[in-house]
């Protein structure tokens, strides 16, 4: 089951806006989570991060001349990279006009400006014609929109019949107090959380098959430690950009996001197709 915070589309934008610096000082402009490969823990939050973009990018299975939708698309270096490796146009929305300017200079200084596209978008309406994508993905995006169901019938709208959707998410367990759920929504600006099993469901009532539903939970979960690590070692850069108070401020709510978020967090990466 699901339950909502007030976190507006206007407030995840303000949000992103100031912390976007901190993430950019301590790992990189991929706004998501690190992936690490069974057994290991080791390596910078930046290189698990990357190595989560590439499984993503490898999941999703685009091809040279696909039309690739990237539903709040940060800072476009997912993006850039997707079409960087595969040939692929990538047309990138957030909710933030500043984030839409960062990605596309981002993806003019990489040499990608002709294959991929940002601008300010709304994932409950989307700005385009039915039919007009062959894939897209929504990475760590969705838990800050209104209202999922709506994003991913959007999705089912502007995706052709047999095109590709992969959504990577946090989930829930049914041990997570309505407390604890209350905090990790205001901690990570969400809107909702679901649980894992839920998920399916929803994907297939909203015009899918789903193909897979990989529960990546333990190799993402290092995340706050490697995390907490990259802030101590970036802790002189974090000053001065922002000042002793946010530094402590963000340490101290650190260690409580995660304890609760190895008691009761998960992350699971769908893809499905189309019907």
């Amino acid at each position: 089951m699901t339950a909502e915070s007030k976190a507006t589309p206007e407030a995840v934008a303000r949000h992103y806006d100031y912390i976007t610096p901190f993430y950019e000082i301590i790992a990189s402009r991929s706004l998501h989570f690190g992936y690490w490969p069974p057994g290991e823990t080791g390596g910078s939050f930046a290189e698990a991060q990357q190595r989560f973009t590439g499984l993503m990018i490898k999941l999703l299975g685009s091809q040279k001349g696909h039309h690739v939708l990237d539903v709040g698309c940060g800072l476009g270096e997912p993006a850039t990279r997707l079409a960087q490796s595969t040939g692929c146009r990538v047309e990138g929305i957030t909710i933030s006009p500043r984030q839409a300017a960062q990605a596309e200079r981002w993806a003019s200084l990489h040499e990608m400006s002709g294959q991929t596209t940002f601008r300010c978008g709304d994932a409950m309406a989307l700005p385009f014609a039915a039919g007009s994508f062959d894939a897209a993905w929504a990475l760590e995006s969705i838990f800050h929109m209104p209202d999922r169901a709506t994003v991913l019938r959007e999705l089912a709208r502007v995706l052709h019949p047999g095109g590709r959707l992969l959504v990577a998410d946090i989930v829930l367990s049914d041990k997570t107090t309505p407390e604890d759920r209350a905090f990790l929504q205001n901690a990570f600006v969400a809107r909702s959380f679901i649980s894992a099993e839920d998920y399916p469901y929803l994907i297939r009532d909203t015009g899918f098959e789903v193909e897979q539903v990989l529960d990546v939970t333990g190799n993402v979960m290092t995340t706050f430690d490697a995390l907490a690590s990259a802030v101590q070692g970036k802790e002189a850069e974090v000053r001065r950009a922002y000042s002793d108070e946010f530094l402590a401020a963000i340490q101290e709510q650190w260690a409580r996001i995660a304890e609760t978020a190895k008691r009761c967090m998960g992350y699971v990466v769908i893809t499905a197709k189309r019907r």
